[in-house]
């Protein structure tokens, strides 16, 4: 996923575009498990390198394509410092027994030049198979229509099953990536 870059092709200045309160949302999942599915805030930059130092090495895998245990600071501020418009990034909070929150699911997309956006999910290994990335999926998918969107494209590890699984129940098409036989590109059209 690239950073937004100003048209010098140097990473644009941090710039809110507006928060979007909007998708503040309460969601219960099949587990009767309860999330709060917000937008990412710069401040959740220790809770975001906590989410996935926290994924098991399997899961970091399958998300970021390769071998990440921290989340190099400039991929970090990238990753929580958005400017809502042209990347959007929803994290999913749950409250531990104990009273403490942590973020349980990250779902984002960042803008293309062809009217689309590229999309990514995580989802905590603890906090899968039970709807969360789905519901995710939805609010990205609600939001980009909104934002006239064309459609959101994600790269998927061909060995990614449960995540191809999902991308096929929602409607996705399915294409080897020309450059790299494990991985399968996603499309979901971003309709009415």
């Amino acid at each position: 996923m690239s950073a937004v870059l100003a048209p010098s092709g140097a990473p644009a200045p941090y710039r809110i575009h507006r928060y979007p309160s909007i998708l503040i949302d309460r969601v219960t999942l099949a587990d009767a498990r309860v999330v709060t599915v917000r937008p990412v805030l710069p401040q959740d930059a220790d809770a975001e390198q906590s989410f996935v130092g926290g994924l098991s090495p399997q899961s970091r895998r399958l998300r970021f394509h390769g071998a990440v245990n921290r989340l190099p600071d400039s991929l970090l501020q990238a990753m929580t410092a958005i400017d809502y418009e042209h990347h959007l990034a929803l994290v999913a909070e749950s409250i531990d027994d104990d009273g403490s929150v942590r973020l349980v699911g990250d779902a984002r997309y960042v803008v293309d030049e062809a009217g689309g956006a590229e999309f990514a999910v995580a989802i905590a290994d603890d906090w899968q198979h039970i709807g969360l990335g789905s519901a995710m999926l939805k609010r990205l998918g609600r939001h980009a229509r909104r934002q006239g969107l064309k459609h959101l494209e994600g790269a998927v590890l061909a060995s990614n099953g449960p995540m191809l699984a999902l991308m096929k129940r929602w409607g996705a098409s399915l294409r080897p990536d020309p450059d790299d036989a494990d991985v399968m590109i996603a499309t979901l059209r971003c309709t009415n």
